[in-house]
């Protein structure tokens, strides 16, 4: 918390909207609806406004920036308390929960995010609650943990494969029999579907068609696969980033083409247009995909963008923990229900992300998976036992059979 604050008091702390999510809250907090411009919406994920909507109708322009910091300070320190308590559930050593702990309190990407007014920060939090929710055994556990992927999806909609892999591994993954993993599985899933549905039923409402997550999808997908992206930074300098006159163009385009539609009409048409990118040029996708890979799990911002002294001590942070995480998933700890729920949303979301627009702030919601698997770094021939939590006997006795609970 109090790295945070320091944060959030520099020159780095100013808090700024650029996605409008206070502009949503405040239509809310006057009784608009979920609107931007008195239009509703779906083009923004609804959860983390609705957060902000308590903050914009008590506090005044002044005291707001400080609502909006507390928010994150709770936010962020109840992370880091899940990740302990989810590490202890999984059997690791105090030292090793501290250790995945101070990993997610000092991520530079938490940190720096932590002063702006976006999903980062309550997306973390819903990881770290989801994966302490799936370490209760029985129904009880899965119900919580869908809910909790379900809360995260609405909050950071390309969490939502997430959930689908994970039920995937919980109906694979021991402990358990066939049965009682596939009711895990399908509690699990059902439970996001759940939690997703009066989203989809206000948009079928509003829109006609029910929108599970956002129209903004198509957008981004887009963004990510065009001819201009591709000529200035696929096809352009190393480490280029998009910017200029050509990204100015294709904005000013998206604008115009789309002007007289619909949200779910130009996202639809958004999305047709990368689709169509994808079948005429698989290879340059496949490149495009592979640099999307590098910079989603990059050591270091852009150097167009940050200073070199930010970037060293970003590279001097990651480094190791990239060897930390290696060595975790290799250590056979995620290998079982629910650790490997861990692996599973870090596996999600880089996918999502080998299409979608990217950068090294995509994967900050996936920290709380990350620090915990790189909690369980073993070195291969040096065996590592667990102290603490529950023994492999007791996870057994624990793992019941879901219908019957």
């Amino acid at each position: 918390m109090a790295v945070r604050v320091a944060v959030m008091l520099t020159g780095l702390g100013r808090l700024d909207d650029p996605d409008r999510y206070l502009a949503l809250a405040r239509s809310m907090a006057k009784g608009g609806g979920f609107a931007l411009d008195g239009r509703p919406t779906a083009y923004r994920p609804p959860l983390y406004p609705i957060l902000l909507t308590p903050l914009v109708a008590t506090l005044g322009r002044g005291a707001l920036p400080w609502g909006v910091g507390g928010l994150h300070l709770a936010l962020g320190a109840g992370m880091v308390l899940l990740i302990v308590r989810t590490a202890t559930q999984w059997g690791l050593s105090p030292a090793r929960a501290l250790a995945a702990g101070g990993i997610a309190a000092f991520d530079p990407v938490l940190l720096v995010q932590s002063r702006a007014i976006m999903t980062e920060t309550p997306a973390a939090f819903l990881v770290a609650a989801t994966l302490a929710a799936l370490t209760i055994p029985g129904a009880r556990g899965a119900l919580l943990g869908g809910i909790g992927l379900g809360l995260a999806s609405l909050c950071r909609p390309s969490l939502l494969p997430a959930a689908g892999l994970a039920a995937l591994a919980g109906m694979i993954a021991g402990p358990g029999n066939r049965r009682s993993r596939a009711a895990r599985g399908l509690l699990l899933i059902a439970a996001a579907a759940t939690t997703l549905a009066p989203w989809a039923w206000r948009n079928t409402r509003v829109f006609g068609e029910p929108v599970w997550t956002t129209t903004h999808g198509g957008y981004t997908l887009a963004l990510a696969n065009n001819p201009a992206y591709y000529a200035d930074v696929l096809d352009g300098p190393p480490g280029a980033v998009w910017s200029g006159p050509n990204q100015d163009e294709w904005f000013a385009e998206v604008r115009r083409s789309t002007a007289d539609m619909t949200e779910i009409e130009a996202d639809r048409t958004l999305r047709t247009s990368a689709l169509r990118i994808l079948r005429e040029r698989p290879a340059t996708f496949l490149r495009a995909s592979v640099a999307r890979l590098g910079r989603f799990w990059g050591l270091a911002p852009s150097g167009a963008v940050y200073p070199w002294p930010l970037r060293a001590a970003s590279t001097a942070w990651t480094a190791p923990l990239w060897v930390a995480l290696a060595l975790g998933l290799i250590s056979g700890r995620v290998r079982a229900w629910p650790a490997i729920a861990a692996p599973s949303v870090v596996i999600a979301l880089t996918a999502v992300h080998l299409a979608y627009w990217t950068d090294l702030r995509m994967r900050a919601p996936i920290v709380p998976a990350i620090a915990l698997i790189a909690a369980c770094a073993t070195i291969p021939g040096r065996p590592d036992r667990p102290a603490g939590g529950p023994s492999d006997d007791s996870r057994r006795i624990q793992s019941t059979d879901y219908l019957e609970a």
